[in-house]
């Protein structure tokens, strides 16, 4: 059973909890809604008003290629992190809580080291004379080094390391 206290402020009954929301809700119709709104106003009225903006957006194959790649990379950077994470994540449920904080603390771990510093890693690991393209290499797995990076393969995996503990 729900209890909900009211205060009265003048002629308007606002509901308790809604007091705290006030200050959240100010900031981000501030920071978020009256940007966006003013964003959608501008491209319907500059250059001249109308909806050519939109009819040029739509009409130029470019763009339409842009968005096909975004919702591409996005759903399989989804996809083959939901694949790595769902086993791990069971596995953690499964074992015994000692052992499944310190992994999950290990997992975490990598959240606390500066994004730009991951990716720099990340592009010395895959780079054509990288640790990774050596190793494949030097045991014979390879002859030439795999392009591994600056493509849709090199995104996916850093994608799917930055996205892996949030899905975990």
């Amino acid at each position: 059973m729900s209890v909900e206290t009211r205060r009265n402020f003048g002629t308007v009954r606002v509901p308790a909890g809604l007091n705290g929301l006030l200050p959240a809700l100010i900031l981000i119709m501030l920071f978020f809604v009256v940007p966006v709104l003013a964003l959608l106003l501008r491209s319907v009225t500059e250059p001249e008003p109308g909806l050519q903006n939109y009819a040029a957006l739509l009409g130029d194959g470019t763009y339409a290629r842009v968005f096909f790649n975004t919702f591409l990379v996005a759903a399989l950077v989804t996809i083959v992190t939901v694949l790595v994470a769902f086993p791990v994540a069971w596995m953690l449920a499964i074992m015994p809580s000692g052992l499944a904080s310190i992994i999950f603390g290990i997992i975490i771990l990598s959240m606390w080291t500066n994004l730009l510093t991951r990716t720099y890693a990340w592009m010395v690991l895959l780079q054509r004379t990288g640790v990774i393209n050596r190793t494949l290499m030097t045991i014979g797995v390879i002859d030439q080094p795999l392009p591994l990076i600056n493509n849709l393969t090199g995104v996916t995996i850093g994608m799917v390391y930055i996205m892996l503990p949030f899905m975990i």
